[in-house]
């Protein structure tokens, strides 16, 4: 055999078992560190405290009122339909 296809075998079981390894002896399932989980409970309560300040906003619906507002116009030009190209351009 040659070398090139013996260190070929070796390393592709090599990948086999690492694989293996990793997937059915259960390292690679971990449930996270505890650290990380006390962290995430306080950027949870920090996002709770900032929603807490938004829930009493409320916006002033007086513009919709306006008369100015009222004058306003829509400006929009339709966009008339136009013919499609050939289905394959590239065709003769």
């Amino acid at each position: 055999m040659n070398s090139n296809t013996i260190f070929l075998i070796i390393a592709t079981l090599i990948v086999a078992a690492g694989a293996y390894w990793y997937f059915f002896t259960g390292t690679g399932n971990q449930p996270p560190l505890t650290a990380m989980s006390a962290t995430s409970n306080q950027a949870q309560m920090q996002f709770q405290s900032l929603v807490s300040e938004l829930q009493p906003i409320s916006f002033d619906t007086a513009i919709f009122e306006n008369p100015r507002f009222v004058a306003l116009v829509d400006l929009t030009t339709p966009i008339q339909p136009e013919a499609s190209g050939r289905p394959d351009p590239f065709a003769p």
